[in-house]
């Protein structure tokens, strides 16, 4: 078997995971996180859980201008991704990334639909905006008696999660045909003395002028024969099926399996798998948060926004989810054999490792007990290795399709904060209480395969002093 997929299985995830599409997209999509982390912390902060300090923030009357900080930096990350993958495919070519980078912000924006709506003055002066879909629907918005015109704007609903995989393809397509360009030398060359800058605008021209007239007949070719733009059919198409499968618990326990199965063999699994179902995790959380924002626009209490985030196609699988009980202590949940190391080993080898690995296991780092015990390539250790991500992740998932841990709501957090206190600032207390109920689960799960381990290590120690 470890021949079998360190020979064959292993090669193909890593020429998958090194093709340049993938790099761009995993690589691209960090620059997104800043603005995720940010957004996040306005969501939190106008959404305190905590009765008596969400009032305190009310009271100080700067909950509009958290909400408008979270909706200019956690509602644009689609717009960001664009740009990220884009410029990432350049900067690996080795190409001036920065005009990759801005094509494929243009080309996002040319496959979106325009905001539409109806500016309305009714007889007694007063003035609203009814949004609209066309500019008919606009017209048709204005009320007997009321003066109305027309206005249009950048449409925010396909700027976060649901353009996520629309900016995917124009990163990928822009960064693709940018270099293609570059490669065959079709460019516009300044002569020497010419400011880089200036001459960096120059040579980016042609590509430009090209990728946005191509997106331009793009979306003109599917306004003119399905009657909308290239965004709505991706979203319909390819979006909303990987959303769909990355959301169900046979995905979940997909990527909870494989992420262990690879690092067993040595091979960064949060890495490899992250690629894939990271973009999922980030729309749905965007999906998630705009739910949200909806339900308090609409005059919600907190709470009742939380409920109403699963009743209207909202997400368990989330980039929250992912953070609270995926990575809690490391991959593979190990805080458990960590803890049964530093204090029960007999072995010296054990204990050592168990206390280095003590600390870091805390941030939900655990390279060192990888390593270190080991755990990669060690058969003794992988039935807890696998069991034990796959029963704190089964057991979120059907805990949240039953009710009992709120879906996420847009707040992450960094997926070094410690456990407990990432679940209960992206979750709540129930998602703390989930998250303790599973370290303690992951001690339970490991002790009787460590006690193997460290007899065998034990029986080694004590014959090498004899």
């Amino acid at each position: 078997m470890g021949d079998f997929l360190q020979g064959t299985v292993l090669p193909l995830f890593m020429r998958f995971v090194n093709t340049r599409g993938v790099r761009a997209i995993k690589d691209g999509m960090m620059f997104t996180m800043p603005l995720i982390i940010v957004g996040a912390v306005y969501l939190l902060l106008f959404q305190l859980p905590i009765e008596s300090a969400a009032n305190f923030i009310t009271s100080l009357g700067i909950v509009p201008y958290l909400s408008h900080g979270y909706t200019s930096t956690f509602q644009i990350i689609a717009m960001v991704c664009a740009v990220g993958v884009g410029y990432t495919w350049a900067k690996n070519d080795g190409w001036e990334p920065l005009s990759a980078g801005v094509i494929s912000l243009a080309v996002f924006l040319i496959l979106i639909p325009d905001y539409v709506g109806a500016v309305i003055t009714t007889a007694d002066g007063e003035t609203a905006i009814a949004a609209a879909d066309s500019i008919s629907a606009a017209q048709a918005a204005a009320t007997d008696g009321a003066i109305a015109s027309q206005v249009s704007g950048l449409n925010k609903t396909w700027l976060a999660g649901q353009g996520m995989i629309g900016a995917i393809v124009a990163g990928l397509l822009s960064g693709l045909v940018y270099s293609i360009f570059m490669q065959k030398d079709i460019r516009i060359k300044m002569p020497e003395g010419v400011p880089d800058g200036v001459a960096a605008a120059f040579t980016g021209l042609i590509p430009a002028a090209t990728i946005c007239t191509g997106a331009v007949v793009v979306y003109g070719i599917c306004m003119g024969v399905a009657g909308v733009t290239p965004i709505e059919l991706i979203y319909r198409f390819i979006q909303t099926p990987l959303q769909g499968v990355g959301d169900s618990l046979p995905g979940v326990i997909l990527f909870e399996t494989l992420i262990p199965l690879l690092w067993f063999f040595g091979v960064h699994g949060a890495t490899v798998v992250g690629s894939v179902a990271q973009p999922i995790a980030l729309m749905n959380q965007a999906d998630n948060a705009r739910i949200f924002q909806e339900g308090v626009n609409a005059g919600l209490s907190r709470d009742a926004a939380i409920a109403a985030i699963g009743q209207n196609g909202g997400h368990i699988f989330t980039e929250a989810f992912q953070n609270c009980f995926q990575a809690i202590s490391g991959s593979g949940i190990t805080i458990g054999l960590v803890v049964y190391m530093a204090f029960m080993a007999k072995s010296a080898q054990m204990k050592q490792v168990g206390k280095l690995g003590l600390g870091c296991g805390i941030f939900n780092i655990n390279e060192p007990v990888l390593f270190g015990t080991p755990i990669v390539l060690n058969p003794k250790l992988l039935v807890p290795f696998v069991a034990a991500p796959l029963v704190c992740n089964i057991g979120a998932y059907v805990l949240t399709d039953i009710g009992f841990i709120p879906y996420t709501m847009g707040v992450t957090v960094p997926w070094t904060t410690p456990p407990i206190l990432s679940g209960l600032l992206a979750i709540g207390w129930q998602g703390a209480a989930w998250q303790a109920i599973a370290l303690v689960a992951s001690f339970f799960i490991y002790l009787p395969f460590a006690k193997s381990v460290d007899n065998d290590y034990l029986a080694q120690e004590q014959a090498a002093e004899a």
